[in-house]
């Protein structure tokens, strides 16, 4: 692997991950190699299966992956997708340790669609599971379930985060867990009014922010679904960050030392905290 810089700052933009999940049937794509699912999936299947309401067995899910960030899947970049018909989960190299759009496919596979359900990748899970502008699309149109609600700030907003460095899996890896929440404290229906400084038209949901002596990531998560901006009164919403814990660091994952964190929604941030990261 090539050598990481000293210290670095990784960017990290979520825009819901980029999954194409349907009736696959033909070849692979090129470079795909079956794998053994690592240790985490049996947790991550787990929680899949809690916010779903469905059960399943792992054991008979086929694992790829395909060498990159990414792999054209009829014309397409993608990052995995799930066939129906043979079982089969292919993932690009780099998506293997991100949790939510390991969990995405998950899902499919354990409600048995190739579809986006708007109540399980929107709705149930959507705490979990990464729902691109495509998946997004393919639930439907979104309405408020109510009339009478208020636009807000997100300063209006009670954001917290809680982070935990879970005990080594049964294969030794180990992840860290950073879980944001934001309430509405009122009981009244509310939309937030949000966008990137400069962009009308961009909105953006939740972040985070990690930084360390060897570098740091910061990271967003675009808000692809106007239902993430939407609270019913005294409604928490909660999105689920998790790094492998690894020789280096990027996106998806942390290398041990001490870290300054911080969790955000709408550009409204809680205060630095600490955490020792251990091997």
């Amino acid at each position: 692997m090539k050598a990481q810089p000293r210290s670095i700052v990784v960017v990290l933009v979520v825009v819901c991950g980029v999954a194409a999940c349907g009736l696959i049937t033909g070849p692979l794509p090129p470079g795909a190699e079956r794998f053994a699912p690592p240790a985490v999936y049996a947790r991550w299947w787990s929680m899949t299966e809690a916010c779903s309401g469905h059960s399943g067995d792992l054991r008979v899910v086929q694992w790829y992956r395909v060498p990159g960030m990414g792999f054209l899947h009829e014309g397409q970049e993608v990052t995995g997708f799930w066939g129906s018909r043979t079982n089969r989960i292919v993932l690009a190299d780099e998506a293997i340790d991100e949790g939510s759009v390991v969990r995405h496919e998950m899902l499919h596979a354990l409600l048995q669609k190739a579809g986006h359900p708007r109540s399980q990748f929107l709705g149930a899970c959507a705490s979990v599971v990464t729902c691109s502008s495509a998946c997004v699309e393919d639930a439907g149109r979104w309405h408020p379930p109510q009339q009478n609600y208020v636009v807000v700030p997100s300063e209006s907003l009670e954001v917290a985060s809680v982070i935990e460095l879970g005990p080594p899996e049964a294969d030794g890896q180990r992840f860290l867990a950073l879980e944001v929440s934001v309430r509405n404290p009122v009981g009244r229906a509310a939309i937030v009014a949000t966008a990137a400084p400069g962009d009308s038209l961009t909105r953006y949901a939740f972040g985070v922010s990690l930084r360390g002596s060897s570098g740091g990531i910061s990271g967003f998560q675009k808000a692809a679904d106007s239902s993430t901006l939407f609270f019913e009164p005294f409604e928490t919403k909660r999105w689920l960050y998790e790094f492998k814990v690894a020789a280096y660091l990027d996106e998806f994952h942390v290398v041990p030392g001490g870290y300054f964190y911080r969790g955000g929604y709408a550009g409204h941030w809680t205060a630095f905290d600490t955490i020792t990261v251990t091997p």
